[in-house]
């Protein structure tokens, strides 16, 4: 056990065998202590740990198992997004490994303390501290690796949301979770929260429903409302919009007196969407108006646009075109200013539906050679779906049946494409 700890910070400080073995030991003697197939001196040991700035001839190797619980519950008090008790933990946990190097627990408080930093940040890792963690696996039993593929699939969805890598880390966690002695509602919210972010409404609503079932059990008030608008989203993305509804207008009743505001406004937006499509013109222009004087309170660059595009094309849509075009003028702007390239393309769309110019070339050329691709390879398999549609459509007006043929055949496919991309 002392040769992995020796190799192990041997690595993390980007030392050779000979660099640390220069004036204890031979090279060879030392690969053989890394490898634990002998047991050196305790002074070799000392110098050794020295040289690494770690304790090793008074290493505590006992697995404790109050340490151990402790180390959970610090997990678990992240989940919940306690910061107060988060700190507290964090001191606790870190105050009882100064004295105890046992690898498994040590291991545990690196990637615990991962999390912790992720949540503070409220942003990716570090590329140290992925280091660290990555060169940690392969020494590591699967109550790490579970936390592991856990952190790092959380680190991929928040950076530029990497939504392919993210879901095989939770895939990894969810095989994992079936050989540990506990439940964890949270690696199902995972899954389900990146599915519905890549539009696999299907997928992303079995996950969510076993992790409604243990949020529950567990009266994890937060994640039920989280969980529940999970599911009232993906409805409302496969335009089942009476199931839809009746979810948004459940979170509403069962979170009145506790809806956080970031909640409330994207149930008044998605209710404004719903009632948008089912032509509810009236109350849907009640709502939108709601989640936009919403935005003043609560900052929110990409939700403030969304709701802007919103506003525009149900204008257009029931027939208050001025209007329509007062909402485009302002959300180019700010797609601009805030450089959210979703909504330029959105917006240049509806632009040109309106001015009728969907026909001409430059219009048809910029919607398959860059609107198209960039939804695709941004995991909008929503607009990917109505981009290939019109453009079917566009390329069947102008009689070009086999190019209109090809864009049909993918509408019809693209749940395939969407897996083929994802797994």
């Amino acid at each position: 056990m002392k040769g992995s700890l020796i190799k192990q910070h041997r690595k993390f400080k980007n030392m050779t065998l000979e660099e640390l073995a220069s004036g204890i030991c031979s090279v060879s003697y030392l690969s053989k202590i890394e490898h634990d197939t002998i047991n050196a001196s305790e002074e070799i040991y000392r110098h050794l740990g020295e040289r690494l700035k770690i304790k090793l001839t008074d290493i505590n190797q006992e697995f404790d198992q109050t340490i151990h619980q402790e180390l959970l519950d610090w997990h678990e008090v992240i989940q919940r997004r306690d910061l107060p008790l988060m700190d507290e933990y964090y001191q606790k946990c870190t105050n009882a490994l100064r004295t105890n190097q046992n690898t498994e627990l040590n291991h545990l408080y690196k990637i615990v303390k991962s999390r912790h930093t992720m949540k503070l940040n409220e942003g990716p890792l570090s590329d140290d501290d992925l280091k660290e963690i990555n060169d940690l696996y392969a020494y590591s039993n699967a109550e790490y690796k579970f936390f592991y593929h856990k952190t790092v699939g959380i680190h991929y969805l928040l950076k530029n949301h990497q939504f392919k890598t993210a879901l095989h880390h939770f895939h990894k966690t969810e095989d994992l979770l079936k050989k540990l002695p506990f439940n964890d509602s949270e690696t199902y919210f995972h899954l389900a929260l990146t599915y519905s972010q890549t539009r696999a409404a299907v997928e992303s609503n079995y996950y969510a429903h076993t992790a409604l079932e243990g949020y529950i059990k567990d009266f994890d008030y937060e994640r039920i409302v989280d969980t529940y608008m999970i599911i009232a989203i993906n409805y409302r993305s496969l335009d089942i919009y009476s199931i839809a509804e009746e979810y948004f207008k459940k979170l509403i009743k069962i979170a009145k007196y506790h809806l956080k505001s970031v909640d409330e406004r994207r149930i008044y937006h998605n209710l404004g969407f719903i009632y948008a499509n089912q032509e509810r013109y009236d109350e849907a222009f009640e709502l939108l108006d709601k989640a936009f004087n919403m935005t003043i309170d609560v900052k929110d660059d990409f939700f403030y646009v969304n709701t802007i595009y919103l506003l525009a094309s149900t204008n257009y849509y029931a027939g208050n075109v001025e209007k329509a075009w007062a909402y485009i003028d302002q959300g180019e702007k700010s797609a601009e200013e805030y450089d959210i390239q979703f909504f330029k393309y959105r917006f240049f769309v509806l632009r040109h539906t309106i001015q009728e110019n969907t026909l001409a070339d430059f219009f048809i050329e910029k919607l398959e050679n860059e609107i198209i691709p960039y939804s695709r390879e941004h995991n909008e398999y929503g607009d990917y779906k109505n981009y290939c549609e019109m453009l079917g459509n566009l390329y069947y007006e102008k009689r070009m049946y086999k190019k209109a043929a090809m864009y049909y055949k993918e509408v019809n496919n693209y749940r395939k494409t969407q897996k083929k991309d994802l797994l």
